[in-house]
C-alpha cells in the first residue's frame, strides 16, 4: 500500500483551499442578495404603512362630527 507523498498533500491542501474559498464566496453572495431582498421588502412595507395611515388620517378629516 502507497502512502501519500509532499505532492498528494500539496493537492489536497490546495483542493481544501480553493472549495472553501470558493463555498465563502458564494455564501456571502447569497447573503448580500437577501439583505437587498430584506430591505426591498421592508421598504415595501413601510410605503403600505405609511399610505394605510395617511388614508385613516384622510378619512377622520372627512368623518362628520358626532
Amino acid at each position: 500500500m502507497e502512502t501519500m507523498n509532499g505532492w498528494d498533500v500539496a493537492v489536497l491542501a490546495i483542493a481544501g483551499y480553493v472549495a472553501v474559498v470558493s463555498l465563502a464566496r458564494l455564501m456571502l453572495r447569497r447573503r448580500d442578495e437577501l439583505v437587498v431582498e430584506f430591505r426591498a421588502l421592508f421598504q415595501q412595507e413601510k410605503r403600505k404603512k405609511a399610505e394605510l395611515e395617511r388614508k385613516k388620517a384622510e378619512q377622520e378629516r372627512h368623518r362628520p362630527a358626532a
